[in-house]
């Protein structure tokens, strides 16, 4: 089945003000990244990027103003999730600053239904815990190392990693079946046995007998040790 993991980046927090600015969509195939990834930037317009935003992801009007905007090519991102199942973290902020744009242009709305929302699943999972992405990250021991800001393509495939965990890991499909073992003994096609090596005793004249033997052998090794 063909999942996308999705993320973006915005101007702020409200989807009728603010603006899109950066999305980016990983391609699952069965729980697989298949390497195929939608990846652009846009520029906000008028819309000024805040500053605690742009704390967060480090981008900026200048380095947006020569892209286009996100209204204006949506549909391009529309063909690439066509009949996926989207994989989201926090999926109703996601999609409101989709679907604010879709209404812009007179477009049809993405369903909240369509979409699987990270953050649900893990506060299922993780009842009162930290369930932001790198709360989750760090639970799963996925590296952080190449996070230093939010940028939509690395966090598509932090998350593309968290969600595999989620579900039940990477082995989640492998099954262990503990009526197929069975002791060695119950093999029918052991093909080795263990014997016990029969103890043999000595009477008092072979013991004699060999201790004469042992004193006509000179320098043996036996001396040495003091056996």
């Amino acid at each position: 089945m063909r999942k996308i993991i999705l993320d973006t980046e915005t101007t702020g927090l409200s989807p009728s003000s603010d603006r899109i600015i950066e999305i980016a969509c990983v391609e699952l195939v069965n729980e697989i990244p298949t390497g195929k990834v939608f990846h652009k930037y846009y520029n906000p317009g008028d819309i000024v990027i805040s500053e605690q935003a742009e704390n967060i992801h480090g981008l900026s009007n200048v380095f947006l103003k020569d892209f286009e905007l996100f209204d204006n090519s949506i549909e391009e991102v529309l063909d690439f999730i066509d009949g996926c199942q989207l994989i989201i973290h926090n999926a109703s902020f996601d999609l409101s600053m989709i679907n604010s744009a879709l209404e812009r242009m007179n477009l049809k709305k993405i369903e909240e239904s369509s979409a699987t929302c990270t953050v649900q699943m893990a506060r299922k999972i993780f009842p009162g815990r930290k369930v932001n992405l790198n709360a989750l990250c760090r639970r799963f021991d996925i590296s952080l190392v190449n996070r230093e800001k939010h940028d939509a393509v690395t966090d598509c495939f932090l998350l593309s990693q968290v969600y595999i965990e989620l579900i039940g890991g990477k082995q989640h499909k492998f099954s262990f079946d503990e009526k197929n073992i069975k002791p060695l003994e119950e093999k029918s096609n052991a093909n080795h046995c263990v014997k016990q090596t029969p103890i043999i005793s000595l009477d008092e004249n072979e013991i004699k007998n060999h201790e004469k033997i042992k004193k006509q052998i000179k320098n043996s090794i036996w001396e040495k040790i003091n056996i």
